[in-house]
């Protein structure tokens, strides 16, 4: 079934096909980019992504290094993309609901115009940093979310690691269910 979802997915290239449907995985074996949904990695099995840093939206440069002592959540959007435009106001609210908890946002804008794309960002409030991708050199780096795969998230624990990826698009009620959860994950083994 999730080899046929994301077949659809990327055959229809952000239409929203899979209708919000989810397959949640938990650290699947042989892990792929074909998982659609929601898939979880158990603390001591978490991948880890390549170097991402570059030019934002804003003008300035963001390295994700700099963040790795924070749970970062890494969305990949396009302002063309019609099921980013759903997801992208409910993922600022989330944004401004786990600052508090240190938790940080960072977008990932794909094959974008720069006027579309901050005017994107802006009107779905999602004021967090947005990293540029015009070639999807980046987006190809990231070999836990397919090519084709927009919206996809990450969410990053305290250390860097992939904890949970997001294959498409995704509510706020779940990802900040997700988020909350590896925020205290992280704390606990902050404390052990």
């Amino acid at each position: 079934m999730a080899a046929a979802l994301l077949a659809c997915l990327l055959l229809t290239g952000c239409s929203g096909a899979t209708g919000g449907a989810r397959v949640s995985v938990t650290t699947p074996a042989g892990d792929s980019a074909e998982s659609v949904g929601i898939t979880t990695y158990a603390q001591g099995q978490r991948p880890q992504l390549p170097a991402v840093s570059g030019a934002t939206l804003d003008g300035s440069n963001l390295a994700l290094s700099s963040l790795q002592s924070h749970v970062v959540v890494l969305n990949v959007w396009a302002s063309w993309c019609e099921p980013c435009r759903t997801e992208s106001p409910a993922l600022a609210k989330v944004a401004k609901q786990t600052a508090a908890l240190g938790v940080r946002f960072v977008g990932i804008d794909e094959q974008d115009r720069a006027d579309s794309a901050r005017s994107f960002a802006a009107s779905a409030g999602a004021s967090y940093p947005h990293l540029i991708d015009p070639d999807g050199t980046m987006l190809a780096s990231l070999r836990l979310v397919p090519r084709a795969g927009i919206p996809s998230t990450l969410v990053l624990d305290g250390t860097g690691l992939v904890a949970a990826r997001i294959i498409g698009p995704v509510d706020g009620r779940t990802l900040e269910s997700l988020v909350r959860t590896i925020v205290a994950q992280a704390a606990t083994k902050g404390t052990d």
